[in-house]
């Protein structure tokens, strides 16, 4: 292992955050043809839980574990979306409003460190406040 791949592999506390939000996710799957990939339209799901390092969405077909999305994902701390590539790591059968659906858990691969930085400062802000309104009743 090289001293880069060490330090790649370091924990990152603040990417655990986690915050549970049901929020617009707009997807693409990719499809890999050779050695070039092409995206499918878009489709939307619904958000379930956040953390830094991920996401989980309930979306209404199957996408099998490896494939590659982007995603964009609608947060209330900014205007416009949180653009990142991402690796689905695995689907769940759900149910939304009595439909079955399924709960895509995916790890993000690429994403802007600004911004991720910003939104793990979000569920921090927002978890920090949801504490202090549960102590506080």
């Amino acid at each position: 292992m090289t001293e880069n791949e060490s330090k790649e592999r370091k924990p990152a506390p603040r990417v655990d955050f986690r915050l549970r939000l049901a929020t617009t996710v707009r997807y693409r799957v990719a499809k890999r043809f050779g050695d070039k990939f092409k995206l499918s339209p878009w489709f939307k799901g619904i958000g379930v839980d956040f953390s830094g390092g991920g996401a989980a969405f309930k979306i209404g077909k199957a996408i099998p574990k490896g494939f590659l999305m982007y995603l964009e994902v609608f947060f209330p701390f900014d205007k416009y979306p949180v653009s990142s590539v991402a690796e689905v790591l695995r689907l769940k059968d759900d149910t939304l409003k009595g439909k079955k659906v399924f709960l895509c858990i995916t790890r993000y691969l690429l994403i802007s460190p600004t911004v991720q930085d910003k939104m793990i400062g979000y569920f921090i802000n927002e978890g920090a406040r949801a504490e202090k309104d549960r102590a506080g009743k």
